[in-house]
């Protein structure tokens, strides 16, 4: 390794030139970046409520369902004036380059018809075309409406002051916000005050959650300051402040581009990346910088001859030297750490683990070229910089503090820990599992809009039960009719179920129009044969595609249409449950009845993550444990590092519990970032207690030293990325980044405090091998006299 940085040194201006070079071809690609959620990245393919929302999709093109909701503030919304905006709406969505147009439902949509009897048998005429604009004609438009109790708090509200316009949207290149701005160019020159216009619907809910994923913009310059700020306190040096932001702005830099490069865009999980990288980048850069103070200081007292340049090169080479293999170390472990992420079948994990490993792998790069080449050229420390190392800081006495308890009351140490974090721990079982996507808003505009239109209408959460008879015409049969009519009384039944849609409601229809309206004609018939002529009479004045949201082309499958009023995943869980057992229970023999698509994909989500988090924090837990075993060459080493991680992870658990923040994929993310920075706090200590034993100190001076370098590295350390992950608390009105901000700094100081208090207090009574050898302890001496 020294001889590496010997090279580096030589050759300063070539490595930083061409390190230069490599940023700026990098940098080039950021503009192409894009915050996208591309909701295929977040559904695990395998998952079978994912499989069945894929066939939904695939068939009847049900995927992202807007919902818009037109009330009027005085009367019913049969006001000309009203149905005309109504119109308008309509004709916008249907000219929206992203809509499914044969899936736009409304008052004025096409597949929206009022359904007659006559002499011959049948009548199917659009509901309302053109607007009408007399009484009589107005009157016509009620009555048609509620002559179909499919369209009741559908398309018009119990009490007629409310009407919906739904459409279903495709994936568009510019993700959710463009399906959101397709929506309000719909409606926004219909806003006035006649009417109270709300949105609602999974792809507005996602809009906003890329709108605030783009407040990562604003918070990583913050997050630069606060550890900038958190260095200039441990260091009081300009390039104590300077150089680890250099490391972390370039490491940055590099893995951001990697994103574009791949022409992967920034989601709610990479949007964190660039912060992650930054701490990481930083933390390293601080260990080298601190051992760095302390070579030039050592060398400057033994070797006052020589010159202060040549004193700072031999520093750097001792330093990286030293530094350099525990670092190596400590990256491998973490980038293993986030590469054990993709045990998960989510894309965007992967992603998210895939890019943090190549950030920390851009981090290590820089500090063995880059950084060490600068600090050549950079002047050397001065007189105040010496003195500075030489003083006894507030950090010391901390550091001394923690000193005294492991090492003089260590029984203390291992009951107070015991306490705290079986404590804490205990919250854990309180921990809920819930990836709904309107839980991680506190009040934006959209939920209360939400809350309004699922108190007038059906809902605006939909999923589906698809039902799959096998053969053509099968859907046609009246068993499978009576069977899916079955299905909707039972969900009809549910508080949380406003409605359900499917072709029974329009066969049902059908029979009472030919049969003079009759009230009690409002049922299925119970010949497969006149379901056929049925279905051809409204197709001879009908449209083909009117219930292509409903049945296949060869009536071989349908969909049950469910409007529901919640998005949590324990309810959506309870519903979809009990609508799979019922339906294993009511379908004639060889039909198949599941559920999927729309908010179902929650609960994909859910069971992927239930499936795999205890997984991925064992396979996490399993690269920590092998690759330190390695290095010390010590099965006991690797599980004594693990010790201050599980500590970590059972407080952050058990803070979840006890503050009542949900387990959802976000949250699960927390323990792959903390296990992933926070081991290296144990594998430096060990490193420098190690170190510092095999130079000759006797063993009171060695823990020592380790614990005013090694161990203020990691309190350094773990308060930047506290404070860096921190600002992420200031992001008022969603949850999701206020609870990662707290959970990760809270994963950090306890990570850093746990070892040097439990880890540390563990080693000196344990004095394994890989450390101490087989020296005999020795007296421990009195910390703070050595200091003073």
């Amino acid at each position: 390794m020294k001889s590496w940085i010997s090279f580096v040194i030589r050759f300063r201006f070539v490595v930083i030139a061409l390190c230069l070079l490599v940023t700026v071809g990098f940098a080039s690609q950021i503009p192409r970046l894009q915050i996208l959620i591309d909701s295929n990245n977040f559904i695990p393919r395998s998952n079978h409520y994912a499989i069945v929302g894929t066939e939904v999709e695939h068939i009847f093109g049900n995927k992202h369902t807007a919902v818009i909701g037109i009330t009027a503030n005085s009367g019913t919304i049969y006001q000309p004036d009203i149905l005309e905006k109504v119109r308008r709406i309509t004709g916008r969505l249907m000219a929206s380059p992203g809509v499914i147009k044969t899936s736009v439902l409304s008052l004025s949509a096409r597949k929206a018809k009022s359904i007659s009897g006559t002499a011959d048998g049948m009548q199917v005429l659009p509901l309302m075309d053109p607007v009408p604009r007399t009484s009589a004609g107005l009157a016509a438009l009620r009555q048609a409406v509620a002559a179909n109790p499919a369209y009741e708090n559908i398309l018009v509200s119990h009490d007629e002051k409310t009407t919906l316009v739904v459409a279903e949207f495709r994936e568009l290149p510019r993700g959710m916000s463009a399906i959101a701005a397709e929506v309000q160019a719909a409606i926004t020159p219909e806003r006035d005050a006649s009417v109270d216009i709300n949105v609602s619907g999974e792809p507005i809910f996602l809009a906003w959650l890329e709108k605030f994923s783009g407040r990562m913009g604003l918070f990583l310059p913050a997050a630069l300051v606060i550890i900038g700020l958190v260095h200039w306190e441990a260091f009081r040096t300009l390039q104590a402040l300077f150089l680890p932001l250099v490391t972390a702005i370039l490491a940055v830099t590099w893995s951001v581009s990697s994103l574009a490069i791949s022409g992967t865009g920034m989601d709610v999980f990479n949007a964190t990346t660039p912060i992650l990288i930054m701490a990481i980048a930083a933390g390293h850069a601080v260990q080298i910088l601190k051992r760095y103070y302390e070579e030039f200081s050592k060398l400057k007292d033994g070797t006052p001859g020589l010159m202060p340049k040549d004193l700072s090169h031999q520093a750097i080479v001792d330093a990286v030297g030293s530094v350099g293999p525990i670092m190596v170390a400590a990256c491998v472990v973490a980038a293993l750490g986030f590469l054990s992420l993709t045990v998960f079948e989510i894309k965007a994990i992967k992603t998210f683990g895939i890019f943090s490993a190549l950030g920390v792998a851009s981090a290590l790069v820089l500090e063995l070229t880059f950084i060490p080449a600068l600090r050549a050229i950079l002047p050397p420390p001065g007189d105040r910089e010496y003195r500075r190392e030489r003083q006894v800081s507030s950090w010391d006495r901390f550091v001394v503090g923690l000193y005294g308890l492991v090492t003089q009351r260590r029984a203390v140490v291992f009951v107070a820990t015991a306490v705290v974090i079986s404590g804490l721990a205990l919250g854990g079982s309180r921990v809920t599992v819930e990836n709904s996507v309107k839980s991680l808003f506190r009040s934006v505009p959209v939920k209360f809009e939400d809350d309004k239109l699922n108190a007038r209408m059906a809902g605006t959460t939909t999923f589906y039960l698809l039902v799959d008879t096998g053969v053509a015409d099968g859907i046609k049969n009246p068993a499978v009719l009576r069977a899916m009519e079955t299905i909707q009384t039972h969900l009809s039944a549910d508080p949380l179920v406003g409605r359900t849609l499917a072709i029974t409601d329009f066969i049902k229809r059908m029979n009472q129009a030919v049969n003079g309206d009759h009230p009690a004609a409002y049922g299925l018939p119970q010949d497969q044969n006149l379901v056929a002529q049925y279905l051809l009479l409204y197709a001879s004045s009908g449209e083909p595609e009117d219930f292509d949201s409903y049945v296949d082309s060869d009536y071989r499958k349908a969909v049950i249409q469910v409007f529901y009023k919640s998005d949590n995943t324990r309810d959506l869980a309870r519903t979809a449950e009990d609508l799979e057992s019922l339906a294993e229970r009511t379908f004639p023999a060889g039909v198949s009845a599941k559920v999927g698509g729309g908010s179902i994909n929650t609960l994909a989500l859910t069971e992927e993550m239930v499936r795999t988090k205890l997984l991925n924090i064992g396979a996490i837990m399993l690269c920590v444990f092998l690759v330190t075993a390695l290095i010390f060459r010590s099965v006991l080493s690797g599980m004594l590092v693990l010790v201050p991680l599980v500590a970590t992870v059972l407080v952050n658990f058990g803070v979840m519990g006890w503050l009542g923040i949900p387990m959802n994929i976000p949250n699960a993310l927390v323990s792959a970032m903390a296990i992933g920075i926070g081991a290296d706090y144990a594998i430096y200590l060990c490193f420098r207690l190690r170190e510092e034993l095999r130079t000759g100190h006797n063993e009171a001076e060695a823990k020592r030293i380790a614990f005013l370098s090694a161990g203020k590295a990691a309190l350094f350390v773990s308060t930047a990325v506290a404070g860096g992950f921190g600002v992420l608390m200031l992001s008022w009105d969603f949850y999701l980044h206020m609870w990662m901000g707290l959970l990760i700094s809270l994963a950090m100081l306890v990570s850093s405090l746990s070892t040097l208090t439990l880890f540390a207090a563990l080693l000196f009574a344990l004095r394994p091998a890989f450390i101490f050898g087989k020296a005999q302890p020795s007296s421990t001496g009195v910390l703070e006299n050595a200091v003073s």
